[in-house]
């Protein structure tokens, strides 16, 4: 360090700034200290400053070497460094408008830009001015970034308390967060600043990552300093006991009474705050160790806290509290961190100008064949102009062409597994051939049959590896091999993808996918590269699990990691990656014996086969790893076999197992595992570990499902913050990919800002008044009757217990029993619904007892059957179940709908919402403004869904497919069609019947048929939504053509809306007026430019309020239009129909008619449910599924559907 007085510019001469800087800055000896001073600037000038210091003692008449005004005057030097002490309060002054005399002309003509030290404290405070500093020109810009600890503040403009030390933290800004180490060049910068305030005495540490740092600081800010400023009180309130010595005198302290209570109730809602803190921290990508931030960080700081705050001579008042004392401004961005500042942000320039409605203009002009999926009309104009986020990154596409091969893999290509497809590029990248032919670093892959290079790559191209797993040497003899052939497929022109983007007619059927499918490869390289840590499961999607960071337990076996999705995606004039965070379940290593008994014993009926299918294990006993084929129904103590060695004794696998390893078993009467391949192989469970980074492929149980939710849902911000901090580098997409950069790729570092409009709240009206409908679109439903109140009379109350002591109801003779029917009676009629006088039937059911061997609890069923067949049938009955047995539930459903043609209900949330519309009542409707587009002419409004068999089920179990239709003129009742179709079928096979049933229930009810069918079909991706056009349509219309007549043919006109819900598009409010509470977007909130379909009609909408995590706005796709819509009219209509969802008092996330669709598919789930949970007729041998066999069992459960006339034409699956 050179020993040459350096010019220091001090800005912001407040108590930091005045000790920190100016004090020790002088005191060094090596620095020449300028000070800008504007509100006390007279009074140091004359007088000096007064330091009354616990440190450096009583100094009166300081001064620096120079004082001025403004930095303006001050900025007729060169300058070494210039210290920022000034408050950071970006929503008033950013910090570049701040400095601008020394970020603008003549500073900037005349001297080198500084180095900037930053002594702020808050998060991001950086970034302005890094930007700013960049744009001159000037080369990298150097900003030092600082943590300061320090008890000090001014007592008056010119007097200074300062304690007993000061602690500072020092390390470089950096553009790029993935850096953690400092080059030579930084690290010389920090050492000669953090030389120059050691020798003035202050406490220096140099750090890589100074980012980490001030986010542990900003712990204390958040938590204590807002503790502070919101009540009033110091922080020594908290912890400081009184004095034990009479003659000791201070304030304020706490009584040991008080102190119960705040140690009961305040100190954990402080933690709270930090633990959301650093979860906040983890989405950033800080682990959890102490180079990051341990998860002890929140006990570590109150308990550094209390020790200091309790001591007596304890005077500090945090700095937020003396500025609110003030009425000064408070750091409030700076801690709360939101990713996006409230400030102004600018919408992409490609979305400000006038291409997209020239795009618009000339698509209008073309002729659309009949089967072409329609063309955008227009952009929507209602409601108020709003400027989001949206979770897509701008993609830099590459000059030259893309190189398409295919690689075939031989032999037995076909029959090999995921993990040995991907194991054998692994081994060909290691060989020399890889490197000489010319494929490293120039290529991108799928681990499979697809291969995309930056360049040509010479023909023909084979390579051979010699095949061994991971865990394996090298064989020395007699080794199997492979060969990858390499065959040139074609060129892929980004010149023709531009075009695409720019919106040009003559591409609107240029086949994208291709280029698309390439590029997803090449910005998947980086996570998807055989020695990456990220592990892929299913399309597009990597999970990683950070060093020393523990993944959430879900009990029974299973962890939940959090990943991350990516995929490319057009839009207009920018072709963009779409990056989201996503969970999911993978198996925790260890013994799989353990697992599977905690799996099964986590829920009644959960089957362990399913657990362990595919699991890859190690055995203890030999070493070798292998995959679980199926869970055998033999034991080790069973099952018996000859074995050769032994002269073909007949002996157990327990025999086996103690003579041969001399293992005693634990669990000899543990079903056996297959880890065979075309010949079984049996093992003992607990003599297999199960291998780490295994995602689970399987159905979760319901306590799994409900915690992964609580996992899973997680703040906007913080989801946000995930995916620009640890997403962004775990993918690859700062810089880090090498195949990105061989192919002149990039991806942009901030998420797009795209225009959004905020549509209106429909009026939602009842028979005697109209709802005030919240800023969160809900109601309640206090003093209002149902529009249409239904009849409640010959009804029943079914009560279903165990017999257990802690069943909630004992039995029919239980007081709480005539307590719920009387109080629910009561509330129906208090609703506008006319209850007969008698009172209900009541039908005691006692269960049988669990038993293991009826998983589906087909005695249980019985039990129910026989008490509602005894005596006569009600017209609807409320069921009270005692506990939550998902079995049970199922089955009421069945028996209900399919055998007794009975209305049910289970519990009470809404529930007299339920039971009005069961029975054909009408519970609210819309104003006059929101349905006038549906009055104009008679109107039918359709939901279709199909639902498909899960993981767990019966191979061959079918889909459910379900067509519900409004039938009334208010737009309430949707009675539904519901049958079942080929397994993972996914368009409707039967939807012409289905459709002439909801035509002619509309023509008896209506007299008249439907002019306009508008369709909103639920569950299509886009890959199939020319297949709805060409498979369903005609369906549609057939089912038309069976209403005309001699003389007059129906012709209705037909507009079909596909509804997505399974995207990954987020929004975020740029400004806080524009979100919820949770920093969601607010209910209404449409989007219909910069991320959306460049040549068709689509719009995203979220209509409805999160509850809680992330909302995801449903994505709207016109496939079929002869209604003609103009956007403002769909996207308001779309919006509208989200309100009248009959059983809930809230707009809800998917428009209701394909809502009701959903729910009437889940509702045939329950027929389904013994082949849903993967449990076959009895005496049906497992393993030996065979479809037509499965779906005749399916017929036989589905009983013909609801065929009963009190059902049939009724919401009965709500």
């Amino acid at each position: 360090m050179s020993a040459q007085l350096k010019d220091v510019l001090l800005v912001g001469f407040g108590a930091v700034g005045a000790v920190s800087d100016s004090l020790i800055l002088k005191r060094s000896n090596l620095a020449r200290v300028t000070i800008v001073a504007r509100s006390n600037y007279d009074l140091v000038d004359r007088e000096g400053l007064h330091f009354v210091s616990g440190k450096y003692g009583d100094i009166r008449g300081w001064k620096p070497d120079r004082i001025c005004k403004s930095i303006s005057e001050a900025a007729d030097r060169p300058y070494s460094y210039v210290l920022v002490a000034t408050k950071a309060v970006p929503e008033l002054t950013r910090t570049p408008k701040l400095l601008e005399p020394l970020l603008s002309a003549p500073y900037t003509e005349n001297y080198e830009q500084p180095t900037y030290v930053l002594l702020q404290n808050g998060l991001n405070v950086e970034v302005d001015l890094y930007k700013a500093a960049k744009a001159l020109g000037q080369g990298t810009p150097k900003i030092v970034s600082a943590a300061v600890w320090i008890f000090t503040n001014l007592s008056a403009p010119n007097v200074v308390k300062h304690g007993d030390f000061e602690r500072v933290t020092l390390g470089i800004y950096r553009e790029d967060r993935t850096a953690i180490q400092n080059t030579p060049l930084e690290q010389s910068i920090l050492e000669d600043i953090g030389g120059i305030l050691t020798a003035g005495g202050s406490e220096v540490t140099i750090v890589p990552e100074i980012q980490r740092q001030k986010f542990a600081k900003n712990f204390w800010n958040v938590a204590f300093s807002s503790y502070a400023t919101l009540t009033g009180h110091t922080v020594p309130a908290l912890f400081r006991p009184p004095p034990k010595d009479p003659s000791v005198s201070y304030r304020p302290y706490v009584s040991p009474i008080t102190a119960e209570s705040i140690e009961t109730y305040t100190v954990p809602s402080i933690k709270a705050v930090m633990t959301e803190l650093l979860t906040l921290g983890r989405a950033l990508g800080y682990p959890d160790n102490e180079n990051g931030l341990p998860s002890a960080l929140p006990d570590l700081v109150i308990e550094g806290t209390r020790k200091t705050h309790a001591q007596p001579n304890n005077s500090h008042k945090p700095s937020m509290m003396l500025d609110a004392e003030r009425g000064q401004p408070l750091e409030v961005e700076v801690f709360s961190y939101s990713i996006f500042r409230p400030g102004p942000v600018t919408i992409d320039a490609r979305l400000r100008d006038t291409s997209q409605d020239a795009v618009v203009a000339s698509l209008n002009s073309l002729s659309i064949a009949s089967n072409d999926l329609p063309v955008r009309p227009g952009f929507g104009t209602a409601g108020r102009a709003i400027k989001l986020r949206a979770n897509f990154f701008p993609v830099q596409v590459p000059k030259g062409p893309l190189h398409e091969y295919d690689v075939a893999i031989t032999p037995k290509a076909k029959e090999l597994a995921k993990r040995i497809k991907r194991r054998i590029f692994q081994l060909a990248e290691a060989t020399p051939e890889w490197t000489n032919k010319g494929l490293k670093g120039i290529v991108a892959h799928d681990h499979s049959a697809k291969l995309i290079a930056a360049k040509l790559l010479p023909q023909p191209l084979t390579i051979e590896v010699l095949y061994y797993d991971e865990n394996e040497e090298p064989p020395k003899k007699g080794g199997k091999y492979y060969t990858l052939e390499i065959n040139y497929v074609q060129p892929l022109d980004t010149g023709n993808l531009l075009n695409y983007l720019a919106g040009q007619s003559q591409y609107r059927d240029y086949d994208i996918m291709p280029i698309v499918s390439a590029l997803n490869l090449v910005l998947g390289a980086h996570p998807n590269r055989s020695d990456g840590p990220g592990v892929m499961v299913g399309r597009n999607r990597w999970f990683f699990k950070a060093p020393g960071e523990q993944p959430t337990d879900l009990g029974a076996g299973l962890e939940a990691w959090k990943g991350f999705y990516s995929s490319v995606r057009p839009s207009h004039n920018q072709l963009m990656v779409n990056v989201n965070v996503c969970t999911t379940a993978f198996y925790i290593p260890g013994n799989l014996a353990d697992a599977m008994t905690n799996f099964r014993n986590a829920s009644f009926g959960a089957r362990p086969a399913a657990f362990v299918k595919g699991v890859r294990v190690q055995t203890v006993h030999l070493g070798y790893r292998r995959t679980v084929k199926t869970l055998s129904n033999k034991t080790a103590r069973t099952h018996r076999f000859k074995v050769q060695e032994y002269e073909d004794r007949e002996m157990s696998v327990e025999e086996y197992f103690k003579r041969k390893y001399n293992r005693t078993l634990k669990y000899p009467d543990m079903p056996l595992v297959d880890v065979g391949g075309a010949k079984q192989n049996f093992l003992p469970a607990e003599l297999c570990e199960i291998l780490p980074n295994q995602a689970f492929k399987g159905k979760l149980l319901d306590d799994q499902t409900a915690q992964m939710i609580r996992v899973a849902a997680k703040p906007p911000n913080v989801n946000a913050n995930m995916i620009v901090g640890q997403g962004i580098r775990e993918l690859g997409f700062t810089g880090d990919s090498v195949a990105v950069k061989a192919f002149g790729a990039s991806v942009g570092n901030e998420m797009a800002v795209v225009p959004g409009r905020i549509l209106g709240r429909p009026d939602v009206q009842y028979a005697n008044s109209t709802a005030s409908v919240d800023e969160r679109a809900s109601w309640n439903m206090r003093n209002v009757k149902f529009t249409k109140g239904a009849k409640l009379d010959n009804w029943a109350v079914m009560l279903i217990f165990d017999g257990n002591p802690r069943d909630e109801f004992q039995g029919p003779q239980d007081p709480g029993v005539e307590q719920i029917w009387r109080g629910f009676a009561s509330m129906c009629k208090a609703s506008g619904m006319t209850v007969g006088p008698a009172p209900p039937r009541i039908i005691p059911v006692r269960l049988p007892k669990k038993d293991y061997n009826d998983p589906t609890r087909n005695a249980a069923m019985g039990a129910i059957s026989d008490a509602l067949k005894a005596g006569n049938k009600p017209s609807i009955a409320l069921v009270v179940l005692s506990n939550g047995d998902k079995h049970v539930y199922s089955g009421i459903k069945k028996l209900c709908d399919t055998v007794l043609d009975l209305r049910q209900l289970q519990y009470f949330a809404n529930v007299a919402l339920k039971f009005n519309m069961k029975l054909g009542g009408v519970n609210h409707q819309l104003d006059k403004e929101s349905m006038a587009w549906l009055k104009q002419r008679p109107t039918m409004i359709v939901g279709i869904d199909v639902t498909h068999p899960g993981p767990g089920s019966v191979r061959g179990t079918p889909s459910i497919a379900a067509v519900v239709a409004s039938c009334d003129p208010f737009y309430a009742q949707f009675p539904c069609s519901m049958e079942i179709q080929e397994s993972k079928k996914e368009m409707v096979t039967n939807l012409d019947r289905m459709m002439f049933q909801r035509l002619n229930l509309f023509l008896s009810r209506n007299k008249v048929l439907p002019e306009r069918i508008l369709i909103y079909r639920d569950g299509v991706s886009e890959g199939q939504f020319k297949i709805v056009i060409e498979e369903e349509l005609p369906k549609i219309r057939e089912a038309v053509r069976k209403f005309d007549q001699a003389t007059k043919k129906y012709t209705p006109v037909i507009t079909i809306v596909v509804c997505g819900k399974r995207h990954h598009t987020r929004f975020y409010p740029t400004e806080a007026g524009d979100g919820d509470q949770n920093g969601n977007p607010k209910p209404g909130t449409v989007v219909d430019r910069g991320v959306t379909a460049i040549y068709h009609f689509d719009f995203f909408l979220q209509a409805h309020g999160g509850l809680q995590g992330t909302t995801r706005p449903t994505h709207y796709y016109v496939v079929h239009d002869e209604i003609g819509f103009q956007p403002d009219p769909l996207q308001k209509l779309t919006n509208a129909v989200s309100y009248m969802f009959a059983r809930a008092t809230k707009a809800v996330s998917l428009a209701s008619p394909a809502y009701y669709a959903d729910l009437a598919c889940e509702r045939g789930r329950c027929y389904l449910h013994k082949l849903l949970q993967g449990v076959r007729a009895e005496g049906t041998k497992a393993g030996t599924e065979n479809p037509e066999d499965v779906f005749r069992e399916a017929e036989a459960l589905w009983n013909n559907g609801v065929s009963g006339p009190a059902l049939r034409d009724t919401m009965f699956y709500l």
